[in-house]
């Protein structure tokens, strides 16, 4: 497997057994990350009792990185954010996360329609492979967590939610009461109105990248939900409602009222 090639490659795993955050680290590392605040208080211990979870039963794999307890926490707080609501099994099927320093490229091959095969260069941030671990590069999750509108680990996490449907699609089990039809009408619209738009070659306000495949536009949105809410909920509505009865969450609420009177770009959509 390729990642088992890459830890030949960067020499293989820290040797020692990193030491989880106490609990002022956790309240720093919560603290530290602008997407978590404005959660309740009873909403910020569940989410740190998630996170421990997380630390001790996923096994943390850092090649050629070392962190911190404290970025241990900050990572894990924001990979729990998603499942909240929706508890702890929701992560089954995956056992490891591997931290690498930076993206790596692989040349992939591509075969169009009239069975001719080209190679072109990929960048990997991050991966999630069914049954199969999740892959983070350091370099980009030391930019998550403001309220920007990208987070690898949510995004990289909305996927193995995705899979556990089945094939990544777009369409994850969902939550007793909702109603699978409204999923796809609003999830289905919103990817062909993305779509419709790059034909005619305009901009589009969530990253165009969803417009690639249904499990990336679940992905991308999936960031966009927990990290700009309000553009969200402004460019695609129905997709954000759906996405507030699945994740059990209204982050537009948590939106911090000073980025509003500074004239957020964001905020203005």
């Amino acid at each position: 497997m390729f990642w088992s090639r890459l830890k030949e490659v960067l020499g293989g795993a820290s040797p020692r057994e990193p030491r989880l955050p106490e609990e002022q680290e956790w309240r720093e590392a919560l603290a530290a990350v602008p997407i978590l605040q404005g959660l309740e208080e009873e909403e910020a211990q569940r989410l740190m009792e998630l996170a421990r979870h997380f630390l001790s039963r996923k096994t943390l794999t850092q090649i050629g990185v070392e962190l911190t307890p404290r970025q241990q926490g900050v990572l894990a707080l924001q990979a729990v954010l998603p499942i909240l609501h929706l508890g702890f099994d929701w992560y089954r099927g995956f056992h490891e996360v591997i931290i690498i320093p930076e993206p790596v490229t692989r040349r992939q091959e591509v075969q169009d329609e009239f069975g001719l095969v080209s190679e072109f260069e990929e960048e990997n941030a991050g991966e999630s492979w069914p049954q199969g671990p999740l892959v983070l590069a350091w370099s980009e999750l030391q930019q998550d967590g403001d309220w920007d509108g990208f987070n690898l680990v949510i995004h990289e996490l909305a996927h193995k939610l995705d899979m556990l449907g089945g094939d990544a699609d777009g369409a994850p089990p969902l939550p007793r009461g909702m109603d699978p039809q409204q999923w796809t009408r609003a999830l289905q619209g919103a990817f062909d109105e993305m779509n419709d738009q790059l034909t005619r070659e305009e901009m589009t306000e969530i990253d165009p990248y969803a417009a690639s495949h249904p499990a990336e536009f679940f992905a991308v949105c999936s960031e966009s939900f927990f990290t700009d809410p309000l553009r969200l909920r402004a460019v695609y509505p129905a997709v954000y409602d759906q996405f507030a009865c699945f994740y059990g969450q209204d982050p537009a609420a948590r939106y911090p009222a000073t980025r509003l009177l500074a004239g957020d770009p964001g905020a203005q959509v």
